[in-house]
């Protein structure tokens, strides 16, 4: 099995604190890895190095290609990492069609597509800036997985979500991971991590171990 993200002894300092100690781990392709933690392990810090966000001591590979900070990410990736990146003067239609424009693939029933999965408005003027909490972060999600990329990385996804939208967007992982994507997830929800994880690592004071 292709591994498409490898970490060899991911170290990150801040004033000779140590906030991630000698990370290994492996994400093959299809996977859907969760890091699992309380807040402050560290479980946030080690998406931020597969990303290439911050500077770290170790190798990151990516598609076996080193990780650079500043460099060329090497494969296409869906990011929602701590709160979601969106506009809140422009309606949930808006927000993904400018996300599309760097998606060239992405067309406009895609879009409907996956607001009307996401239980999102498609034809109201609804500002996001009138949304709930719930229906900001569902709308993080929906940019994260616009465009199926190959690696969607996740952060606490379940944050402000009721039951059945959990429920909803388990069955849609799975599907998505059916088509190909690769997850990596940082969650301490733990039901949730059970029924979507093909593989899991807790995370504990800045070092993971696969569980």
């Amino acid at each position: 099995m292709m591994s498409l993200i490898k970490l060899v002894n991911v170290s990150k300092s801040v004033k000779n604190q140590a906030l991630l100690t000698n990370v290994s781990l492996t994400v093959n392709a299809g996977d859907i890895v969760t890091l699992e933690g309380i807040n402050g392990s560290g479980k946030t810090l080690i998406l931020k190095a597969i990303l290439g966000l911050i500077r770290t001591t170790g190798d990151v590979l990516i598609n076996d290609q080193k990780l650079t900070v500043g460099g060329k990410f090497p494969i296409r990736a869906g990011i929602l990492i701590e709160n979601p990146s969106i506009i809140d003067n422009f309606t949930a239609k808006k927000n993904l069609e400018l996300l599309a424009r760097l998606l060239p693939e992405v067309t406009d029933q895609q879009i409907d597509n996956l607001l009307t999965q996401f239980e999102l408005p498609i034809n109201d003027n609804k500002k996001v800036r009138k949304f709930s909490l719930g229906m900001r972060q569902k709308l993080g999600i929906a940019q994260a997985v616009l465009g199926q990329s190959p690696l969607i990385i996740l952060d606490e996804p379940t944050n402000a979500l009721d039951a059945e939208s959990i429920d909803k967007l388990v069955t849609y992982l799975h599907q998505l991971q059916q088509r190909g994507c690769t997850f990596v997830i940082a969650s301490h929800d733990r039901d949730f991590v059970e029924q979507v994880a093909s593989r899991r690592f807790q995370v504990k004071a800045g070092q993971a171990h696969e569980i």
